[in-house]
């Protein structure tokens, strides 16, 4: 299923590096690419044959006989336009004229983020847009069922799985993930940042949540898999109904997500609350795959989970994980997640068995 609506795109580009780099950027995206015009005149034709349709158009200001007047008459007439520097750089005295980019990922990224129509920037991407990374969501069935340690973990598993990763803070009651790797001002980045080879990390406030849906099918052009942490679930059921900003990505993980991962503790009030809370997940419409994850499993900490509790909802994986304090705390101290703090560690070796079976093909 194709996440954009499909445009039809002429592009108007004389360089033919640059015009080599625009066209494996749209064939890369499957888009319907109808015309590839060197001058103004070719390009006026194109227009005209194509008239009626959702166009794109991309031109650079080098083209020969390119006027800004005509330019301007094209954007009038519905057209999404596109413009981009000459290879010096210089705009020529077009409007709203992008820099050059370097390589067919960020051309994408430029398109998918600034769509314009008529002169207005408007996203393209359907309500019904799904998003082409894998989505996993970790949720904590409480507050203190360490979700994040999960979620972190996860992310930096996967990608040293040479899995592409992109790990979302969406905890807005206490997000901590930038605390904790000691990512300054990590919310204030306009995408995502870099975290290592293969893994990335973004954080949602209440103030970029409103375009979330948005962000995450442009960020499933670029990652093969996407690890939301959505703090607490508890009251999940509740919170599906609730149209508030903070609840917007629960509902949205619950119908989208392709691995949902559960925490909880294996204390008598931590199970106490895993029964009744899978009670009432088990009458939310879930086509996700399930994992439910106790967090605390040792001798010291109380029973296991049993697998009494995978037969309230089907295909639920239960992972009951060696817990370790002490090498948790030193990933708190050195700002950095168990591979580097405890590689051999037994509750590292295990999450790293827990990101080889999600990140393996779907059985759906």
């Amino acid at each position: 299923m194709d996440l954009l609506e499909v445009p039809t795109v002429i592009t108007a580009i004389s360089d033919p590096e640059f015009e080599g780099l625009v066209s494996r950027a749209l064939f890369s995206q499957g888009w319907n690419v109808v015309a590839r015009v060197m001058d103004f005149s070719e390009l006026h034709k194109a227009v005209t044959v194509n008239s009626g349709t959702k166009l794109l158009l991309i031109f650079s200001t080098d083209l020969p006989g390119i006027q800004a007047d005509e330019i301007n008459k094209l954007a009038s007439s519905g057209a999404s336009l596109f413009g981009f520097a000459d290879q010096s750089g210089d705009d020529r005295g077009f409007s709203n004229i992008f820099a050059r980019p370097t390589t067919p990922e960020n051309l994408t990224l430029i398109i998918l983020e600034n769509i314009r129509s008529s002169g207005v920037r408007t996203p393209m991407i359907h309500a019904s847009a799904k998003c082409r990374a894998k989505v996993v969501a970790v949720g904590g069935i409480g507050h203190t069922t360490a979700n994040t340690t999960i979620a972190m973990n996860l992310a930096q598993e996967s990608a040293l799985l040479a899995v592409k990763t992109l790990l979302i803070e969406a905890n807005f009651q206490a997000p901590a993930i930038a605390a904790l790797l000691d990512l300054r001002k990590l919310s204030s980045e306009p995408r995502w940042r870099e975290f290592s080879e293969n893994l990335s990390i973004m954080e949602l406030t209440q103030e970029t949540v409103s375009d979330f849906e948005t962000r995450i099918v442009i960020a499933g052009e670029f990652f093969d898999q996407i690890i939301i942490d959505l703090g607490s679930i508890a009251f999940l059921a509740k919170e599906l109904s609730d149209r508030r900003w903070g609840s917007a990505v629960k509902t949205w993980a619950v119908r989208n997500a392709d691995n949902f991962v559960l925490t909880t503790i294996s204390t008598f009030l931590g199970q106490k609350r895993c029964d009744e809370f899978m009670q009432s997940f088990s009458k939310i419409s879930l086509a996700a795959e399930l994992h439910l994850v106790n967090t605390h499993s040792s001798n010291k900490r109380g029973p296991e989970l049993s697998a009494s509790r995978k037969s309230l909802i089907r295909s639920t994986a239960i992972w009951n994980l060696p817990w370790d304090q002490r090498s948790c705390q030193l990933a708190i101290e050195e700002r950095t997640t168990l591979q580097q703090s405890a590689e051999r560690g037994a509750l590292r070796k295990e999450i790293a068995k827990m990101a080889q079976a999600i990140c393996a093909p779907s059985k759906k």
